[in-house]
């Protein structure tokens, strides 16, 4: 837009509103400065729940004119003087703002939210372009507007079921935990919330998300292209971001439902400077249990608890600190069979500052704890096999504004790891079990980063970056030595070696090149290609088909590599009708090395020479996607479409043994076929959510033949390492949300949802397993963790 037009735009909005509107006076910079006639405004445009508006438009009176980013950051050049600007954005009261700048400096407008209610008239707001004209490729983000047009499972929206409903992404079935993108283990996703880190991101099993719902500011997940400040993990980065608390008034939310309830609080400590929110969610699942007439499952439950806690604080208009804590705990039992326990609990303290006109800085430094355990209710000898991450996190961040073309962001960051890889006690004062526990595993891992993105033409940008990388595992600790030319078993150990504390055992170096770049077509479409490389110092060891809570983690050590891939991204991006629909076809290579697999019949708990049950190999992952989505409406939603290959190849050696006879197989999470389609109704005052999802069967490995010796009948032949796939999967779940009600501006806010998940009764396989009684042959038996229709409901509430 012209400085012309945006006269006539300003002039027109001023006298639409009758002069009615008041003005803030905002004053920045100071006479003294010595700074030429041209000065820079930069700042944040926040709405009344301290949330970032995205794509704000800003007008002044002399035809200047701009808009805000996804952050709600804005930066406009002008000259000294006094200005009249225009702050406007779909669904917030208009914001008048009499400008008097002196010098460069930064403010932060704040945006109230304006409810309309017209009898069949829908006003959406325009899509943000980011597919479009953000340059990372495989960016997928999520809108806290965006999360609760998903259906809500238990009658509330998830961050984890709601990426799995984008191409790229699934989870394994019912019941696993966490999530794999583009063909990689779910231990290959770094996973953070604000500043923690975070190894296992679910609740009950899978069924939640770690992510308190009513916190979220937004979600964005890095699946192609990744930026230089991130790494550590081969396939994707997951960053969730929290909203800070309500400096202006209190305020609380919550859900109560049949399967678990929440709450957040929220409100100022001292107005305008210091503010507190809290959330929590507790569930109750265990009456579900007692409501089945069914022996098996007597003295189940399935418990979880999470508190989520921010503390911020703006020391000035361009400084804030803050600390958070985030604490998690579930507690899974399925009868007499098996119980998981396991949590999270972390804390956090940052710094983030805007340094000059050019120059933002941000500090944080984060220490947990992920604690896993698995306990053995049956016989004599009942236990509990705990194993145990903590780590501490240091990371610094400088963000470098050279001028409106071009930015440098770099930093440095310091990750130190104690694993306890096993721990088993007695469970139980009947237990016979004796105790056992395995030596800590220590590392530390130093990162220097640096990343440019330049504006080349009109048209075309590009982003260049580097990651180094510096693992070291250090002592204490003991590494067993084996014989030249073997194969490492634990018959040919030959010695070991002690490491007393803190002196190094190995290091490696891994240099991680990043690059994007972006070409506009035009207004409404463009082409992004990117490459990444990734290294991986900490891998999750499972010989299961899909990921539990009691995975051990592993760190590289003179056996166990460091993982290593390439991943190679392309993609078109279009838009049509004014921005109402969004489409993307992305096509994306990976190749990766070092990658750890497990012999056949592997013992991995307890193991004190682990690497004699590991093998290692090489990997690709390729595919497509395709996303169409309508944006806004009343009618509004996405389909989704990804055909993928995950495989590897594990070859024979002179120190390992080889899978399948050295032959390309399908890795555990290969799912060659995954659709989505998720529509949404919305009425005056509710919507309608509608979610289906089909994937093909995962790979599994079955018996072939049999054969029978003079003590034993049918002896199972397996096959090779998953030639077969389970039955496939796909479920439809609904939600009716009814509410907000009552009037526009009243303070209580209330609604009710009513969700029903796996509509049609689908006994979705979470495994098939293979059982032979005595004198009989191998039978073939499928385990579903829920396998029926579940409705449920929830009453929602907010008072401000």
């Amino acid at each position: 837009m012209n400085s012309r037009m945006g006269l006539l735009v300003f002039l027109f909005l001023s006298i639409s509103s009758l002069c009615a509107q008041e003005y803030q006076r905002v004053i920045i910079g100071n006479n003294l400065s010595d700074e030429g006639p041209e000065v820079v405004w930069t700042g944040k445009v926040l709405s009344d729940t301290n949330e970032a508006i995205m794509g704000a438009n800003i007008i002044s009176n002399n035809g200047i004119t701009g808009f805000t980013e996804l952050d709600g950051s804005y930066t406009i050049r002008l000259l000294r003087g006094t200005f009249e600007f225009q702050f406007s954005a779909v669904g917030y009261k208009d914001k008048f703002i009499r400008l008097e700048i002196r010098s460069s400096g930064a403010s932060q407008i704040m945006m109230s939210s304006e409810a309309v209610l017209i009898d069949e008239v829908f006003i959406g707001a325009a899509s943000e372009r980011s597919l479009i004209s953000e340059i990372i490729p495989g960016l997928q983000r999520l809108s806290v507007k965006e999360l609760d047009t998903q259906s809500k499972f238990f009658g509330e929206v998830d961050v984890l079921r709601s990426l799995q409903s984008m191409s790229g992404v699934h989870n394994s079935g019912e019941g696993a935990s966490g999530f794999n993108v583009r063909g990689g283990n779910a231990d290959q996703n770094l996973i953070l919330q604000d500043g923690h880190l975070i190894f296992n991101p679910s609740h009950a099993l899978g069924f939640f998300s770690l992510f308190h719902p009513d916190l979220i500011q937004f979600v964005d997940l890095y699946k192609g292209g990744i930026p230089a400040q991130y790494g550590g993990r081969l396939s994707s980065v997951l960053s969730v971001e929290t909203r800070d608390g309500s400096k202006e008034q209190f305020k609380v939310k919550g859900g109560i439902g049949l399967i678990s309830s929440r709450l957040t609080v929220e409100g100022p400590v001292v107005k305008d400077k210091l503010s507190f929110i809290v959330g929590g969610r507790y569930s109750y699942a265990n009456w579900i249990f007692n409501l089945v007439d069914n022996p098996s499952i007597d003295n189940s439950r399935a418990l979880f608890n999470d508190i989520t806690a921010k503390l911020n604080g703006r020391l000035s208009p361009t400084t804030n600190i803050g600390v958070s804590i985030l604490n998690s705990r579930d507690d899974f039992q399925f009868g007499e069979e098996a119980r998981f326990d396991y949590s999270t609990l972390s804390g956090e303290a940052y710094l983030k500052q805007i340094i000059g006109e050019k120059i933002n800085l941000s500090l944080n430094f984060n220490r947990g704890r992920y604690t896993s355990s698995l306990f053995d209710l049956r016989g004599n000898d009942q236990s509990k096999f705990t194993n145990l991450i903590d780590y501490q996190r240091a990371k610094l961040d400088l963000l470098y504004a050279i001028n409106e073309k071009v930015k440098l962001k770099g930093g440095f960051e310091f990750n130190s790891y104690h694993v306890s890889p096993g721990e088993v006690e007695p469970f139980g004062d009947a237990s016979i079990r004796a105790p056992k526990i395995l030596d800590k595993e220590r590392a530390n891992e130093l990162v220097a980063f640096l990343e440019g993105q330049i504006q080349l033409t009109d048209r075309i940008q590009l982003s260049v970056g580097v990651r180094n990388t510096r693992f070291s595992n250090i002592g204490a600790d003991k590494i067993f030595l084996y014989k030249d030319d073997s194969r490492r078993t634990a018959g040919n150990i030959v010695d070991s070696i002690s490491y007393a504390a803190g002196e190094e055992i190995v290091s490696y170096n891994g240099l991680e090149p990043r690059v994007s770049l972006l070409y506009g077509i035009d207004e409404s479409s463009s082409v992004k290609l990117g490459y990444a490389r990734n290294y991986q110092y900490l891998a999750q060891i499972s010989n299961t088909a899909s990921a539990t809570p009691i995975d051990i983690w592993q760190l590289s050590n003179n056996y166990v590599l460091p993982q290593r891939s390439d991943n190679y991204s392309i993609g078109y991006f279009k838009n049509w009708k004014k921005d109402m629909y969004e489409s993307s076809f992305e096509v994306f290579y990976r190749n990766a090395e070092n990658i750890i697999d497990y012999k056949d019949f592997a013992q991995l708990l307890l193991n004190e020479h682990l690497e004699t049950e590991l093998v290692t190999g090489i990997g690709r992952a390729y595919g497509v996607e395709l996303n169409i989505a309508k944006k806004f409406g009343s009618f509004v939603g996405n389909m989704s479409y990804t055909y993928s290959q995950s495989e590897r190849q594990v070859e024979a050696s002179t120190i390992q043994s080889g899978i399948n006879n050295g032959a390309w197989y399908p890795s555990n999470y290969n799912i060659p076929h995954v659709l989505n389609l998720n529509l949404i109704k919305n009425f005056k005052v509710s919507n309608l959510a509608i979610n289906f999802t089909y994937r093909s069967g995962r790979p599994t490995t079955a018996p072939v033949s049999s054969f029978t010796n003079q003590n034993v009948v049918n002896i199972p032949i397996y096959s090779d390492r998953n030639k077969f796939t389970v039955p496939a999967f796909h479920r439809l779940d609904f939600s009716y949300t009814i509410g907000p009600w009552g009037k526009v501006d009243n303070a209580w806010k209330q609604s009710l949802t009513l969700s029903i998940y796996n509509m049609y009764f689908r006994r979705n396989a979470y495994s098939v397993y293979f059982r032979q009684n005595p004198f009989e042959s191998v039978k073939a038996i499928r385990v579903a963790t829920l396998g029926t229709i579940f409705p449920s409901i929830t009453y929602n509430f907010s008072i401000n």
